[in-house]
């Protein structure tokens, strides 16, 4: 008897559970292809000097630890939206788009699902395939998702033709979730012009698009990372977009995001803060202060703005050069065009189940990898390992 005998034993995350198991793994050549962190060439995930130096400040003149406002802090919030719009259109939307900082994307993606549940409908379009944990976020919302096709695996792109025509095909006012940029798995993108007959599109449709942001800076750049978002927002689409400052800020465990919706009026704005801020109320109540203030003192000083914007520079540049090296090496020049952390590698689930198991070279099972993963001394151990399969 007892209240918890009947409780089975749940399978482990699939990205989580990969690290939980390399871990574990005594073997000491391991190397770990699997979780979407940031590593440099030491494989450390770095504090960057930028947020060390304002995180210095902020023990100067912070005086209190009182809650933030439910929807965030309002400081962060202008600065997040300047970073993920750009200045003009900012200026122009402002009064339209309800913004609030969120428990990382993730947290702004579970706020997204509720809301479309709640006032706007049960089901959601997600890209095949997608980051794993799009499917279980908005299921525990009570979604039900649908997918559409998006990566050719045989010749290892973006399938944008059938992507086109499957999207002409749905009924109209249907969501449709789309990777801003660096989209995980694949690494593959969209050109810029096919983001523009896609926008073109949704309007026709009256398709509502959901923008999940969680790698500006790792693709293309910062500025060109943004384009797609920039793009929809000014040809005046109402949309949503998660973003995430985990990656570019690397505050991994700060969990810092925002979340946008872009609406048609002054109205409309304050209609939608109405129900989400009663979405946050019950999930968690309200954000955490620290992360918030970090990114928000850095976006605010032109020179630390500078200092970290060189960082990301950086670490999007070892990201691009140890993908060429990588490809190169393997003579896989499907990946040269790739961009951000992930790429798929183009290895089977049998394959991928041999490289742990023989070569505790950790990877998801369908093959996708973190670029960052490698570098000098193990991207020889891991090219001769897939070499050997």
């Amino acid at each position: 008897m007892g209240f918890f005998n009947q409780i089975e034993q749940a399978p482990p995350d699939p990205i989580f559970g990969l690290q939980a198991a390399f871990n574990a793994d005594p073997r000491p050549h391991k190397v770990n292809l699997s979780v979407g962190v940031y590593k440099d060439e030491e494989l450390k995930t770095p504090i960057l000097e930028s947020v060390k130096i304002a995180q210095q400040e902020i023990l100067a003149w912070e005086n209190s630890k009182e809650y933030l406002p439910i929807d965030g802090d309002p400081l962060f919030i202008d600065r997040a939206a300047l970073f993920v719009f750009g200045e003009q259109l900012w200026k122009d939307l402002e009064n339209t788009i309800y913004a609030a900082q969120t428990i990382g994307g993730t947290g702004g993606l579970r706020i997204t699902g509720e809301f479309l549940k709640q006032e706007i409908g049960p089901q959601l379009y997600l890209s095949q395939p997608t980051w794993p944990n799009h499917t279980g976020v908005f299921t525990k919302c009570g979604m039900r998702i649908e997918v559409y096709p998006y990566y050719d695996a045989e010749n290892k792109c973006v399938d944008f033709d059938r992507l086109y025509a499957y999207l002409e095909q749905v009924p109209p006012k249907s969501v449709i979730l789309l990777h801003a940029c660096c989209h995980n798995p694949t690494g593959a993108d969209l050109a810029l012009e096919e983001w523009d007959k896609i926008s073109d599109l949704f309007l026709e449709r009256e398709l509502l698009p959901v923008f999940d942001s969680a790698y500006q800076g790792f693709g293309k750049g910062l500025e060109k990372d943004a384009e797609a978002v920039r793009l929809f927002a000014a040809k005046g689409h109402e949309m949503i977009v998660a973003v995430s400052f985990s990656k570019n800020f690397a505050l991994y465990s700060e969990r810092i995001g925002a979340l946008f919706v872009v609406a048609k009026s002054r109205a409309q704005k304050e209609h939608i803060a109405s129900k989400i801020k009663p979405i946050i109320r019950t999930l968690y109540s309200n954000p955490p202060a620290h992360g918030a203030r970090t990114v928000a003192l850095i976006l605010g000083s032109p020179e630390l703005k500078a200092q970290w914007e060189k960082e990301v520079d950086g670490m999007r540049q070892r990201i691009d050069t140890i993908r060429t090296e990588f490809a190169e090496k393997l003579d896989f020049q499907f990946l040269l065009d790739k961009v951000g952390l992930f790429s798929f590698s183009g290895l089977s689930k049998q394959q991928v189940e041999k490289m742990i198991a023989d070569y505790a070279i950790y990877m998801t099972k369908d093959g996708r990898i973190n670029v960052a993963g490698l570098n000098a001394k193990n991207i020889d151990y891991v090219v001769n390992a897939i070499l050997n399969l």
